[in-house]
């Protein structure tokens, strides 16, 4: 089984040094093809997939998971002369089918020299976004959905992100990168879920020198629908 390993922007050159400076090239691709064929790895992908809020509101007993095989590496993986994984970061997704519905689910693991693998859910469907964009932008959703009229709901304790998606990465004429920044702005849907209600939220997230500036909204763009009963 072949795993494509996507280079992320935010360890963009820090990887691509890695992958073209070492010999070992070759080894380097088989040590990653065999973490992550390891059944011990795959199943705590697949179960750390499980732990995602839109799943733990959803359950479905028989749903069916299946771990991707295209990876995105957020910190480089550093294997031993012996092939293990010494440290790294990396994002892997999980499709689960069931009950009607295709859910893309998205797992974060991580190595520390010394440390076993950990792992945590991260947002589920397409976005872009890496554990710490998205901790910064479900606060301004948070806020946002408080303000908009419709959106929040009384009585309601239960709120979490059902899906994300990517929308466009902003090409000519729109203005390209902000100074220092990695790559141009890029806009995405986030949508949110409560007892009664599905909210739609636009974001749009800009990258400069000092990191990313996240814009949720505008007000009049956030979508609020009964949910089928």
């Amino acid at each position: 089984m072949a795993y494509k390993i996507r280079v992320h922007a935010l360890n963009l050159v820090a990887a691509a040094t890695v992958l073209t400076a070492s010999p070992a090239l070759a080894d380097d691709q088989a040590n990653t093809a065999r973490l992550f064929a390891d059944p011990g790895v795959r199943q705590m992908t697949l179960a750390t997939a499980q732990q995602s809020a839109v799943v733990m509101n959803n359950p479905c007993p028989n749903a069916q998971a299946t771990a991707s095989t295209d990876v995105a590496v957020f910190q480089p993986l550093v294997f031993d002369a012996a092939g293990q994984l010494q440290t790294g970061i990396w994002r892997q997704q999980v499709t689960l089918a069931g009950c009607g519905v295709t859910r893309t689910l998205n797992v974060l693991g991580w190595k520390q020299a010394g440390q076993a693998i950990a792992m945590g859910a991260l947002l589920p469907g397409g976005t872009h976004t890496d554990v710490l964009l998205q901790r910064d932008a479900i606060q301004q959703v948070d806020q946002l959905v408080k303000i908009t009229p419709g959106a929040t709901e009384e009585g309601c304790a239960r709120e979490y992100v059902a899906d994300t998606r990517f929308v466009d990465r902003e090409v000519p004429p729109a203005p390209g990168p902000a100074p220092g920044g990695k790559s141009p702005p890029w806009r995405e849907v986030w949508t949110l879920q409560t007892c009664t209600k599905r909210i739609e939220v636009p974001i749009r997230f800009i990258p400069d020198a000092t990191g990313t500036t996240i814009t949720a909204g505008p007000q009049n763009a956030v979508k609020v629908t009964p949910l089928a009963k």
